[in-house]
């Protein structure tokens, strides 16, 4: 087995990645309506991963401790990278700022520029959140997304019939990968896709096209490991040029979100990750937002509420680099090993 695995999930129906807000109508009065992210957070590709390991490899379930160490227990030493999408076989990052994805053409292009504009501003996260308002960065891909509307029913005992409860109407809302805006051909070829390492990698048997469970209401997607860092190897290709060292200035694209406990400022907090490494910080260019991180079945209530660094932020750094180091190794964040904080080393220039 190689060091790395590539997992992904081929999608083939409208998906439901749940967002922030409640779907209940008890709670919310009545209506209520689920709302979905455009990509499914890294938690949930991890959990797809757990239920995998617990029902093929018998790893058995913890219902105790936090959350993230019910996720330890079952995947134990492990390191995931991503969740990316393949549309049509070109991979693509979220950016959340655009609200769309980005390929890897266009992350250089978008570190390019933003290089160019905080080489002449100060770094300051709350200028460069009005910058991006102004001059919205476009995106790739824009995926649609279409509400479905419904009412709660009511069986009846006794009667082989149901009846629709008064007041209970909810609207649901799905992704719609199969026919993005921004692209051309009637149907899209799609795939979310991580990579995973550690000694997990060890266990995983090479399959294809496994249905699974995967993000909210039951929506299915077909479920494949492969060898290899098939992420890795497209970073390498498109920014890195052969070289796996640089010395200079160095962007980090941000392909998922980070999580912060809270209690400083998201700047504060990325301050401190780069000192601790012995870089210099040049400047953020991004946007900060309360995320929270899902439901827990086994005990019946939420995730912890933290502070996140969105999709599609940069990071510019100065120093020596280990460029793999900093993708397999340099994930930041609370639960990085989950895949949050995934983060994409482009050399900008070289120091003279």
């Amino acid at each position: 087995m190689a060091e790395a695995v590539s997992i992904s999930f081929r999608i083939v129906e409208p998906m439901m990645f749940r967002g922030p807000g409640e779907f209940d109508p008890f709670v919310r009065g009545t209506y209520s309506r689920a709302m979905t992210l455009a990509m499914p957070s890294p938690s949930t590709v991890a959990g797809t991963l757990a239920t995998y390991c617990i029902s093929e490899l018998d790893r058995p379930a913890s219902s105790s401790g936090e959350w993230l160490e019910q996720y330890l227990s079952i995947l134990g030493d492990i390191k995931i990278r991503g969740p990316l999408i393949k549309l049509n076989h070109e991979l693509m990052a979220e950016d959340k700022i655009s609200g769309g994805f980005l390929t890897m053409e266009k992350i250089r292009e978008k570190c390019k520029k933003e290089w160019k504009r905080l080489s002449q501003k100060p770094n300051s996260l709350k200028q460069l959140d009005e910058y991006l308002k102004r001059e919205e960065f476009k995106p790739s891909v824009k995926v649609g997304k279409n509400v479905r509307v419904g009412v709660r029913l009511e069986a009846r005992e006794g009667i082989p019939m149901k009846r629709v409860m008064e007041g209970f109407l909810y609207g649901a809302e799905y992704l719609d990968y199969i026919r993005p805006r921004g692209k051309e051909t009637r149907e899209t070829s799609v795939e979310i896709m991580a990579e995973v390492r550690g000694r997990l990698v060890e266990s995983l048997s090479l399959a294809r096209g496994l249905p699974v469970k995967f993000g909210g209401e039951g929506r299915v997607a077909f479920f494949s490991l492969q060898q290899g860092g098939k992420i890795l190897d497209a970073i390498r290709k498109q920014f890195w040029d052969g070289q796996e060292k640089h010395h200079g200035f160095l962007a980090l694209y941000l392909a998922t979100p980070t999580l912060f406990k809270g209690g400083k400022r998201v700047e504060e907090y990325v301050k401190e990750w780069v000192e601790n490494m012995n870089y210099r910080l040049v400047g953020i260019s991004g946007e900060s937002t309360v995320l929270g991180t899902g439901f827990m079945i086994s005990a019946r209530r939420r995730k912890p509420i933290y502070t996140s660094l969105n999709p599609g932020s940069i990071i510019f750094l100065e120093g020596l680099f280990d460029l793999l180091e900093i993708y397999r190794n340099k994930a930041f964040g609370e639960a990085s090993m989950l895949g949050y904080g995934t983060l994409i080393p482009i050399p900008i220039t070289n120091r003279v």
